[in-house]
Formats: C-alpha cells, structure tokens, sequence
C-alpha cells in the first residue's frame, strides 16, 4: 500500500537522522533507551510530520485523481455531527479506561508518554501537533484517500473496518510484548473504535473537513483532560 510505504519511507527519513545526532552526542556505551528518552519531544515530532508528508504524498499521487464523490451533507449540521462524534469516542475512550481502572488494568497508549514530554519542552508546539497537524494528516490518508477508495466503489463498510483497523495498527503496532495481548487489545479496540467513528463521519457528511473536525477536538478533550489530570 503506497501510504504505508511512503509512511515508513518518511520516518525512516526524518527519525533516522535525530537518532544517529543524538547518539553520537551521547558518551560511549549509553543505552538505546536513554538516548530515545533525551530526544523523546523531538521524535514526537519527527513522527507526526512524517505521517503529514506520507499523507500528502499520498494524496498527491492517489487521492487527486480518484474518481468519484461522496454525497456532501450540509456544512452546518455536517459540523455538528462532527463535534458530537468526538465527544462521543472521547466519553468512549474514557469509559473504557474508567472500568480499566476499576481492575487495575489502565489503558496504556504508547504515545502518552511522548506526548507528555513534548508538552513538558513545547507546550504550544505539543498542541498544534497533536489538535492540528496530526489529526489533518491522518485524516487525509486513511480517510480522504484510503476510505474514499472504498466508498466510492460502493464498498464504505468494508472501507470502515480496514481503514480502521490500519488506523489502530499503526497507532500501537508492536506494544504487545510491553503491555501483554489483553492490554495490548484493549487499546486496539478503543482506536478501532475511534477510526470507525472518524469515518463514519466522513461516509456520513462526505466532508474532509468534518472528519479532520471530530478527529481534533477529540485530540483536544483528551489533551486537556491529560493536562489537567497532571
């Protein structure tokens, strides 16, 4: 698949580089871990823009020239459904952690921990990466390219469950060693979830935009409810 590719291509790119600096800054015999914990806020970053330039790689080659077009639902309530359904998989996700907890079992996302240093370096940087960069970026690929593809060829629910899917794969793909196979798919399921409920409002509304506006203010209420929490 092209936007995976480019998506590997483009970090492989942009990590890479900060990776290699940093360790030769480091002193010799440094561990690995403590060399990716000093450059945690700038692979953060490194990362989000990587998945923006496969995004628009991909959009650029593929999503151009795609037949094809949704039915578009009004601007205003096309918006309203938009910021329903994030707060809506917002609550879900909140849910879910809530009754985690209950058994001491919390969901654990493997991008929290580098959230929060970037928000600890950059506060405002980690806002407009995580609410604004973010959000377009993985909005244009697995929902106005790759889900796109699947609705117009009248196959939106099966376009659902795999853009979904990849959505939450490359959200957590290889955290299972970390956090065991239970943990490891409970929080698949919950990024399952949120990617069927970000392209059920681009099928719905056939809007780019009211899938990039559910996706950020979910990122938003989550953001503040981790600044807070802290």
């Amino acid at each position: 698949m092209l936007g995976i590719v480019l998506l590997l291509v483009a970090s492989t790119l942009l990590i890479t580089p900060l990776v290699v600096s940093a360790t030769l800054s480091q002193p010799p015999g440094t561990p690995a871990d403590d060399v990716m914990q000093a450059i945690l806020p700038e692979l953060t970053v490194a990362a989000i823009f990587a998945m923006l330039v496969a995004a628009a790689a991909t959009w650029a080659l593929r999503g151009r020239t795609m037949r094809g077009e949704l039915p578009r639902m009004a601007l205003r309530p096309a918006m309203t459904w938009a910021v329903l359904a994030a707060v809506g998989i917002q609550a879900f996700a909140q849910l879910i952690d809530a009754l985690l907890r209950s058994i001491d079992a919390p969901l654990a996302p493997s991008n929290v921990e580098p959230i929060v240093a970037l928000i600890r370096q950059w506060p405002l940087l980690a806002w407009l990466m995580i609410v604004v960069v973010g959000p377009f970026a993985e909005e244009l690929l697995f929902r106005h390219v790759l889900l796109r593809r699947f609705a117009v060829a009248g196959r939106a629910f099966a376009g659902l469950v795999a853009t979904s899917a990849l959505f939450a794969l490359v959200h957590e793909l290889g955290q299972g060693a970390e956090r065991g196979l239970a943990g490891w798919l409970a929080i698949l399921a919950v990024y399952l979830v949120m990617g069927m409920g970000f392209g059920l409002v681009y099928v719905r509304t056939g809007r780019f935009w009211a899938a990039f506006v559910a996706h950020a203010v979910c990122n938003a209420v989550a953001l503040s409810l981790m600044a807070f929490s802290t």
